[in-house]
């Protein structure tokens, strides 16, 4: 099986096992510009197919509100099925929590501070 991968400035992102994996990268505060861009590698991985989605925050260095609500917004939900952010603190909890719960993605999200607890999950996601 071939893996491509596409590195943006924000983000390491590839698909694997129909899962599209997303690695923050420890850059600067995430911007709407890096939404547009890691929303178009998502694309081209995907190939037009609605994936699960893991997402790895533990280096983030921040997102800014418009690119918050840019990942959000209801077309989203024609990119993604589900969303697991993997997080490593108790400040990456609250902030989850606040995102899931001010923003209310138009996609099941889970927080998970254990890889393997989220890839399970995200195969029960599948549509």
């Amino acid at each position: 099986m071939e893996l491509r991968e596409i590195v943006t400035r924000t983000e390491r992102i590839w698909l694997e096992d129909g899962i599209v994996r997303c690695v923050v990268l420890p850059t600067a505060t995430h911007t709407l510009n890096d939404a547009h861009e890691n929303s178009r590698a998502v694309d081209v991985l995907a190939g037009g197919r609605r994936l699960p989605m893991l997402l790895d925050t533990r280096d983030s260095r921040g997102i800014d509100r418009d690119a918050r609500l840019y990942y959000v917004r209801p077309e989203a939900a024609n990119r993604l099925s589900a969303l697991a952010m993997l997080i490593d603190s108790q400040v990456g909890r609250i902030f989850g929590n606040f995102y899931t719960n001010v923003h209310r993605p138009p996609f099941p999200l889970r927080l998970f501070d254990r890889e393997s607890d989220a890839v399970v999950w995200l195969k029960e996601q599948v549509v």
